[in-house]
């Protein structure tokens, strides 16, 4: 995942999901879950066994445990065949597993009953994103954005598709539609850190404060000086 990029949750909107993880504090998409568990009672003593296995398999996957709270929300499945599938919360706990191609069914399972869900729409994206399936990524941001065109978590994870594909200039103009420039430079910086163009972030990030010098941008600012400083 975009190490950098939780510089630029300071900046941006909420993008999409809430981490599982305690020690992640950034909104900055990812492919995780947030909704609550539909099927599952938040509160009191669970009144099945499926409902225990759903329980714990959020307890323990928002420790990390990815694994093993498949294998719950798995047998919470099987303990109750005619209840729906348990696609939203399995997608992103196997896209951390690494199991791309079953996050991926999941997802697309999950939208096809919620289609108007962006936020399902968007974490497809970034599981793709995230395995290195550009082309299908961007055919799932392209046709989810020709139906909610105005949503600027997709817009954003557009800018960043487009970005790893190589149209730099394409991803500034991107969120500079959508941010502004300052911001716009400053996510770009991130992006070129993470593909190791120091040259580049430099050159974005000066750019930034030149737009607004604001103080997430001048940490970052210090925090590249510091890099190529000599040792």
């Amino acid at each position: 995942m975009i190490r950098y990029l939780t510089v630029a949750s300071l900046l941006l909107i909420s993008l999409g999901c809430q981490s599982m993880r305690a020690k992640r504090t950034s909104d900055f998409i990812e492919p995780l879950a947030s909704h609550s568990l539909s099927s599952a009672s938040e509160h009191g003593t669970p009144k099945s066994e499926r409902e225990l296995c759903i329980q714990t398999a959020k307890t323990i996957a928002a420790n990390g445990h990815f694994t093993e709270a498949i294998a719950l929300y798995e047998q919470a499945e099987k303990l109750a065949p005619k209840h729906p599938p348990l696609d939203r919360e399995l997608a992103p706990i196997y896209a951390q597993a690494g199991e791309t191609d079953k996050a991926v069914a999941r997802y697309q399972r999950a939208i096809e009953s919620t289609p108007n869900d962006v936020e399902l729409r968007n974490n497809l994206a970034w599981t793709l994103l995230e395995s290195d399936r550009l082309a299908p990524a961007i055919r799932v941001l392209d046709e989810s954005l020709q139906q909610f065109p105005a949503d600027r978590r997709l817009q954003s994870t557009r800018a960043i598709a487009g970005y790893r594909a190589g149209d730099r200039q394409g991803a500034i103009q991107q969120f500079t539609a959508i941010y502004g420039s300052s911001v716009a430079h400053h996510n770009i910086a991130l992006l070129d850190i993470e593909s190791g163009n120091e040259a580049n972030a430099r050159s974005a990030i000066e750019q930034s404060l030149v737009d607004n010098p604001t103080s997430e941008t001048i940490r970052l600012a210090s925090a590249i000086e510091k890099t190529q400083a000599p040792r």
